[in-house]
């Protein structure tokens, strides 16, 4: 599970793409992802390419991501954006996390 707190923008995005390409060992296929969201205040076009990286990255390696606890403000970038048809998202963590943990 990854975290983002605070700005998800053009600053942010460097770390945030760190942490994706260290999640998983290359050779695994499979991973299950959520990014929890709920702690973002602001998000710009960056922040959002760096949610397709993710979402490429992992299913690439036939694995699935979900967005929680994605806050209004970027719930609508997403839909405006034509996002939200792609990346799935739930309420909470709880509720990504339990799905992903299910056979």
């Amino acid at each position: 599970m990854l975290s983002v707190v605070g700005e998800f923008d053009f600053e942010a995005t460097p770390m945030f793409y760190a942490h994706i390409d260290g999640a998983w060992p290359s050779d695994q296929e499979g991973p299950r992802v959520v990014i929890d969201l709920h702690e973002v205040r602001f998000c710009d076009s960056a922040g959002l390419g760096a949610l397709v990286y993710a979402f490429n990255q992992v299913t690439s390696a036939k694995g699935r991501l979900l967005l929680a606890a994605v806050p209004p403000h970027l719930r609508r970038r997403m839909r405006i954006s034509g996002l939200e048809r792609h990346l799935q998202s739930r309420e909470t963590v709880e509720q990504a996390v339990k799905e992903l943990c299910e056979p």
